[in-house]
């Protein structure tokens, strides 16, 4: 009896461990970033259920445009709704709900001190898009662009490439280009002898996609406006 209670309880320790190797720890691999995985444990007798939340896999942001110099006091920024240039159902719709998930994201880093979001419009242009600025007395304005979207919704995959450019309002000059891109994707169960695993994709990948890909790029913007020394919490 004290054997088979060892076993059990052997059988539960691994299984607990499998939990937490599969997710509770920034990793890489293949040269992309996965970000930390929630674990959910259901105890029971025999092959235990594990359940993890599905990664975004992405690699680093390619900067091929940035600023030498830092500015004197942090600025402002004007911001349009993201511009999609795949084909696709309603784009200008689609380029406002990214946008908005873009813009939350910055303004809850305080990337800019004033951060102004021109959700009813579309992209006018880069010179009335300057005249715009200037009528509201901000320095940059900045211009996304989404290349590829795909959504898979809770059971595909889910994959969104990102180009960003930013303009100072002064001369009309791109002082930022920045390239992103992530994706989220399904994973079959898999049964152990031990336990079966499960990746969990959320309703709305996009929407988490969108936001860690945000997050990324504030980091590079915010150092560089505001000087930071701590950079702000991301929901890795």
């Amino acid at each position: 009896m004290r054997k088979r209670n060892g076993l059990v309880f052997g059988i539960l320790l691994l299984a607990l461990g499998f939990a937490m190797l599969t997710g509770c720890e920034m990793v890489r691999q293949t040269g992309e970033y996965i970000g930390v995985i929630g674990n959910y444990w259901e105890p029971r007798i025999g092959p235990q259920e594990v359940t993890t939340d599905a990664p975004i896999f992405r690699g680093p942001p390619v900067i091929s445009i940035y600023p030498k110099n830092t500015p004197a006091a942090p600025l402002s920024a004007l911001f349009y709704p993201m511009q999609v240039t795949q084909p696709t159902d309603n784009p200008i719709v689609l380029g406002r709900a990214l946008g908005r998930i873009f813009w939350q994201t910055w303004s809850q880093a305080a990337v800019f001190p004033t951060f102004v979001y021109e959700e009813d419009a579309t992209w006018p242009g880069l010179p009335r898009a300057l005249a715009k600025a200037k009528s509201l007395d901000v320095d940059l304005i900045i211009r996304g662009e989404i290349p590829y979207f795909l959504s898979g919704g809770s059971r595909g995959t889910t994959s969104i490439s990102m180009r960003l450019e930013i303009f100072e309002v002064e001369g009309g000059q791109r002082i930022w280009i920045m390239e992103h891109a992530g994706r989220m994707e399904p994973q079959p169960r898999r049964d152990y002898i031990i336990a079966h695993h499960t990746r969990r994709l959320p309703e709305e990948p996009a929407a988490s996609i969108m936001t860690i890909l945000a997050c990324d790029l504030a980091m590079n913007v915010g150092q560089w406006n505001n000087n930071w020394t701590a950079y702000p919490a991301c929901p890795w």
